[in-house]
């Protein structure tokens, strides 16, 4: 080869690789800088914290401009259908601390007719001091209109969203239409509102049955205090059964699942092994076991515990149930639960706020939860022992004719529970299409999480 082809050739190689880094640079050039900078900190943070990230893809985050859609990206499919990115780390940190903008009720959806597109929504509970409560708003109440609009599959995400609702209330008739209840009332979501995850409880005394009920809505480690204040009353009040509804419950602190779990256990279990931690080969140095952690004057050494659950049962929840199981009997009814084992960890650039150089954080899955004999299927929720719908509000939670909370006091007093009781799938005497609807989309439900990593 001689010089002049050498040089004609090395001068074509030299223009391929300005050419080649020119368009990367062009490609990159697109992708603001503080994008990269919120990209780089998604994947500096998921290759060492992600449970799977062996599994993760290999993504230039270079080129990525859509950062929530980035995150998606690095997740592992199906196994992975709980994390999730924001752009609202205090928002987070508020819900978690169950503090968020509310108009202070869950509602859940039906349609009127299979073939129909009109919803109604029926009220499952109403937080206290809130203004779904001063307005008068309690269990059992069917939302018919919002804002003098009927609710349909295509309306009712808007409608019920919205900052300020004219609610019209409604019930049904025999032959399946709607009358129009009155006066109206005008809901305005309240900023910062509170919602007490201890929405009910009750003492039910029944010949040498004491029967203590507690609707839980969230594991928040905020009321851990007012939580053990209520078993304490319960042991003080010689309770020796419960029944605990977790039938709204979609998870939380793992900290306070520990503390409610060492309050319902048998006080042999003191000391031995709730949980199991397991985190990905990277962090494995953190595996934990989470012992009981019994105390006196809340234990109440309970042999067996009633749990009332629907899918939305979920995480932290199951863990009650899945954790407490090796110990002592669970009579569970309801339906099957989320089928969610594993737990996440707040990411964010720095967990002093002050010091923080942008609003974004991560929530990936960090762990998977085994119990002390690690009989859990993690394929599947877990299965009730009782099968029953939830859509029959014939009463306020905690009272004894409450359609769950009586098929366990039945259980409780005779053991089994009757057919009857079991088939019933009316909803305030009516026969509206059993297929339900979501009111509100919520990424954090199903959200098991740990504060911190364990100190080594």
């Amino acid at each position: 080869m001689n010089r002049s082809t050498f040089s004609k050739i090395s001068w074509l190689w030299i223009l391929a690789a300005v050419l080649f880094f020119a368009a990367c640079k062009d490609e990159t050039s697109t992708v603001p800088q503080e994008v990269l900078k919120i990209n780089k900190f998604i994947k500096d943070h998921m290759d060492i914290y992600y449970y799977w990230n062996t599994s993760m893809p290999n993504i230039n985050y270079r080129l990525e401009a859509d950062t929530e859609l980035y995150f998606e990206k690095l997740l592992k499919t199906p196994d992975d259908r709980w994390s999730f990115v924001t752009d609202d780390i205090a928002g987070l940190e508020a819900y978690f601390s169950g503090v968020s903008k509310s108009p202070g009720y869950s509602i859940r959806g039906y349609l009127v007719e299979e073939d129909s597109d009109q919803v109604v929504f029926f009220v499952e509970y109403v937080y206290a001091n809130s203004p779904a409560s001063e307005a008068g708003l309690q269990r059992g109440d069917m939302i018919y209109k919002v804002n003098g609009q009927v609710l349909t599959i295509n309306n009712y995400g808007a409608l019920l969203n919205a900052d300020a609702a004219e609610i019209t209330l409604g019930q049904f008739n025999d032959g399946g239409s709607i009358t129009e209840l009155s006066p109206s009332v005008t809901i305005i979501a309240q900023e910062n509102l509170a919602q007490h995850p201890i929405v009910a409880s009750n003492i039910i005394e029944l010949g040498d049955k004491k029967i203590a009920y507690l609707a839980y809505t969230s594991f928040i480690s905020n009321y851990d205090t007012e939580l053990e204040d209520l078993f304490k009353d319960f042991k003080a009040a010689g309770v020796n059964e419960v029944v605990l509804d977790l039938r709204y419950n979609g998870g939380g602190s793992v900290s306070t699942a520990i503390k409610l779990g060492s309050m319902l256990a048998p006080a042999t279990a003191n000391k031995k092994t709730f949980i199991y931690e397991r985190f990905n080969n990277t962090l494995r140095q953190y595996n934990e076991l989470l012992p009981f952690d019994l105390k006196d004057e809340s234990n109440l050494n309970l042999s067996r515990l009633y749990v009332l659950t629907t899918e939305n049962t979920a995480s932290a929840s199951e863990m009650i149930i899945y954790g407490l199981d090796p110990y002592l009997e669970i009579i569970q009814i309801g339906a099957e639960t989320h089928g969610k084992y594993y737990a996440s960890i707040t990411i964010s650039d720095n967990m002093e706020p002050e010091k923080r150089t942008h609003n974004w954080a991560i929530q990936p899955i960090v762990l998977k939860s085994e119990n002390a004999t690690n009989s859990i299927d993690y394929t599947k929720g877990l299965p009730a022992d009782y099968k029953m719908d939830d859509n029959w509000y014939n009463a306020d939670l905690g009272d004894p004719e409450e359609n769950f909370l009586a098929a366990a006091i039945e259980h409780i007093t005779t053991g089994s529970i009757s057919a009857d009781r079991l088939e019933a799938a009316a909803l305030k005497s009516s026969s509206i299409a059993p297929l339900s609807v979501q009111p509100f989309p919520d990424p954090l439900h199903g959200t098991m999480y740990i504060d911190a990593l364990p100190s080594r």
